[in-house]
């Protein structure tokens, strides 16, 4: 590409400048929908770990789904064993034992996949 005259450069500026703006442009939207998925991502998990922890009149079926469902925030992996751990010590009632069984897969999900 031999640029010598101000028309050339004016048309190799007419072309990249647009495309460069174009391009922040797009990098700027992905940037600020992956900020935007993080957050949804985070109150979703906040929302599994308030129903694992409600003593409202949730289903032990929901609650065992929730617990398996902590196994794709793998991001809070440390928080997720601890909590784990600290809740199967404390579940009562006669299916306790379904609770229980499921932190236990959870925390061993986490522990083999960090390879600990």
């Amino acid at each position: 590409m031999n640029l010598v005259s101000v028309g050339d450069w004016l048309t190799w500026a007419g072309v990249v400048l647009p495309l460069s703006a174009l391009a922040w442009s797009a990098w700027q939207y992905v940037a600020i929908r992956k900020r935007e998925e993080a957050r949804h991502r985070f109150e979703r998990f906040f929302k599994l770990l308030d129903l694992i922890g409600s003593d409202d009149q949730v289903s032990l079926h929901s609650k065992v789904g929730a617990i398996y469902e902590l196994r794709n925030y793998s991001e809070y992996s440390e928080v997720i064993v601890r909590v784990c751990g600290d809740s199967k010590d404390r579940v009562s009632g006669s299916l306790a034992f379904m609770l229980q069984n499921e932190f236990t897969k959870t925390i061993e999900y986490f522990e083999k996949r960090d390879g600990k």
